[in-house]
């Protein structure tokens, strides 16, 4: 299957969004050095990355933070991927929008108004069988944590100089 098939195929629907989204905030409040959660903003960035195979594969454990992240674009000579988020983020805004708003309606994600953070619900157990999400689903949402993660370590205005995208 071609990779535009491939991220047809998965990304069809924003019920994986939700999903994802959840498990960026999650990483991202759970690494924060206050343990704060991202404003919203910052998700129309992950979602940018996280919808394109090319920008999320670089998004790993083995990387030690958002700047080699970024690097990785430079030394591979791919500057214009990197470049390439700002617009991402302007094609992907309707459909994080419907991830956000299904996340809240299902209540994996709660927006407070006054600081306009999502906040992400704690689960309590595993999921039921057959509820679990698949492999492939699964592994979006390891790398969704590793990029919030990444994220909490840095202001909004570094994460913005680092993916060289303007919010």
């Amino acid at each position: 299957m071609s990779n535009l098939a491939e991220e047809v195929r998965i990304w069809n629907t924003p019920i994986v969004g939700s999903y994802v989204l959840w498990r960026f905030t999650r990483g991202y409040t759970d690494h924060h050095p206050e343990g704060r959660p991202p404003i919203l903003l910052l998700h129309f960035l992950a979602s940018a990355i996280l919808t394109n195979k090319r920008l999320s594969d670089p998004v790993t454990n083995i990387r030690k933070d958002l700047a080699s992240y970024a690097r990785s674009f430079i030394d591979k000579k791919d500057i214009d991927l990197l470049l390439s988020i700002q617009d991402r983020v302007n094609k992907t805004r309707s459909y994080t929008l419907s991830s956000i708003d299904l996340a809240i309606q299902h209540g994996l994600l709660f927006l407070n108004s006054e600081d306009a953070c999502l906040y992400p619900k704690i689960l309590s157990g595993k999921p039921s069988r057959g509820m679990t999400p698949k492999q492939s689903v699964k592994s979006l949402g390891n790398k969704a944590e590793t990029l919030g993660k990444w994220f909490s370590a840095h202001s909004v205005s570094q994460v913005a100089t680092l993916l060289k995208v303007v919010l």
